[in-house]
């Protein structure tokens, strides 16, 4: 009898919007001021994008839904940040990354 084949994941297409791209480099500017230390902020936030990467990479659907922030949204936690993102047939779109309660959209 015949092995039944498995089907492969869903690869997805990671991408950060012009917004996440913009609250990422905030956040190294205020661990910057915080630490005085480039290179603890550098490694903060690879830590945080290999995280985002990884963990969507392999179960894109690891974070909650949000829909009381808009339709067909996720949100993934990192240390105290909130990730939003949404997914399509083709990719992953981080759309903001916040601290606050409540993101600036």
């Amino acid at each position: 009898m015949p092995l039944k084949q498995q089907k492969s994941p869903t690869v997805h297409k990671i991408v950060f919007s012009k917004t996440a791209a913009r609250n990422l480099v905030e956040q190294a500017k205020y661990i910057f001021e915080q630490t005085k230390n480039e290179e603890v902020a550098d490694r903060y936030l690879d830590k945080m994008k290999n995280y985002i990467t990884k963990t969507l990479w392999n179960f894109p659907k690891a974070g909650r839904p949000t829909e009381e922030l808009s339709p067909n949204t996720r949100k993934l936690v990192y240390q105290g940040y909130s990730i939003i993102y949404n997914i399509s047939k083709t990719q992953i779109e981080i759309l903001v990354i916040f601290r606050e309660n409540l993101p600036k959209l």
